[in-house]
């Protein structure tokens, strides 16, 4: 069988070098794609469009063609486009579906299967119109569904909206779906063929540290760190977290939060109120995976019943169970049963109770954290890594 994969996917150390690429989104697509690689060998050929904000937000007004070496075995090759706002998006389209049916026609009646990660309509319109010329075999890998949390000009949401509208329409067109919450099936596409596949890991990024974070040192009078890292968007719950800190017992707490977002100016002024609450702004993914394994918790307070929350699933959550260090969340209903038996859960989101179950964990012995950290990174490793869910997808797509 022969699979094409047409996605964002860039270099790891790329993604912080422009404004477009998601670090979460990149590290699925890579997970994935070694993950294809070790199967498929020579029969997997990757395209890529090039994540990166329209001229003039960023400097570069066109993207070339050319290939790109994502590891040492997989190569993609980049669809080129002029990048400005609309051009960009038919560009895609036409360049995206020109070399689609170039590697269809090569490949000529051998089994063929495509897969794309999300169905925006740059992505979805070229393997859709393809896969009707040539017979081939859609698998759509929906990890943002539409919904909206950017603030757009007028121009901007009216292009918003065309697109979602796109995304809706289109994504009950593809054969398959690899979601990441049961939830996008039901309200987008419930008719459709699909495989859970709730976050997932590359083997080769296992943690070597001892799991057990600042608790494996700590002394009685040490302050205790407390990490958030991510987006600063209302969506992420900043604003009940830092109202929750004023309201902790324990005056051995500190907050640090990492991360850009529209949010910045409203921390930074918490943290001139509160000596407690510390904005540390976005750095390095290798050091903030540093910074994760030596703190004393990891929290998510992510708003239950927005849309993000309804029908995404947090992938930093992954992250923060392989730290090695507690973690503290809101009962999403993208955490099953098997991940929240791993972290410790807030009864609701608000700054009250986000705040009564820190000082829980605060109350903790502490071999008690370090032993259920260490149970949180093992499940993690065994149950979440890629080679499992590629076994999954595999079977998937040759059903």
């Amino acid at each position: 069988m022969k699979v094409l994969y047409l996605g964002s996917v860039i270099k790891t150390e790329d993604c912080t070098k422009y404004l477009g690429p998601s670090v979460a989104g990149n590290k699925m697509q890579m997970g994935i794609l070694k993950g294809l690689k070790k199967i498929l060998v020579e029969d997997l050929y990757v395209l890529t469009e090039t994540p990166i904000a329209a001229f003039p937000r960023e400097k570069k007004s066109y993207i070339g063609s050319g290939s790109i070496r994502l590891t040492n075995d997989i190569d993609a090759l980049k669809v080129p486009f002029i990048n400005i706002f609309i051009i960009k998006q038919i560009y895609l389209i036409i360049n995206a579906f020109v070399m689609i049916c170039k590697w269809a026609k090569k490949n000529g009646n051998k089994k063929k299967v495509i897969i794309c990660f999300n169905a925006f309509p740059y992505v979805a319109m070229p393997i859709i119109l393809a896969s009707k010329l040539f017979s081939i075999k859609t698998i759509c890998i929906f990890a943002d569904p539409p919904v909206d949390v950017v603030r757009r000009s007028l121009i901007g949401r009216v292009a918003k909206y065309i697109e979602d509208r796109s995304v809706v329409k289109n994504i009950k067109k593809f054969d398959g779906l690899i979601v990441l919450n049961e939830k996008s099936i039901e309200k987008y596409a419930s008719n459709s063929k699909y495989i859970l596949v709730d976050g997932g890991f590359d083997l080769d990024c296992t943690p070597k540290n001892q799991p057990g974070g600042q608790w494996l040192s700590i002394q009685e009078n040490d302050m205790v760190k407390m990490v958030f890292s991510g987006a600063l968007f209302e969506y992420n719950g900043i604003k009940n977290l830092i109202k929750a800190v004023r309201l902790v017992d324990s005056d051995r707490l500190c907050l640090e939060i990492y991360g850009s977002g529209p949010l910045e100016h409203y921390i930074e002024q918490a943290s001139k109120e509160d000596n407690r609450v510390r904005f540390m702004g976005n750095v390095p993914n290798s050091e903030m995976i540093r910074i994760q394994q030596e703190a004393g918790i990891l929290i998510n307070p992510r708003h239950v019943k927005d849309p993000i929350s309804l029908y995404t699933f947090p992938s930093k959550i992954i992250e923060y169970l392989l730290s090695g260090t507690p973690v503290i969340t809101t009962k999403l209903n993208g955490l099953t049963k098997e991940y929240l038996d791993n972290v410790f859960v807030t009864l609701d989101e608000t700054p009250a109770e986000i705040a009564n179950t820190i000082d829980f964990v605060l109350k903790q012995d502490k071999d008690c954290l370090i032993q259920k950290a260490t149970a949180a990174r093992e499940f993690v490793i065994q149950n979440k890594n890629w080679n499992v869910w590629i076994d999954k997808i595999i079977e998937f797509i040759y059903v």
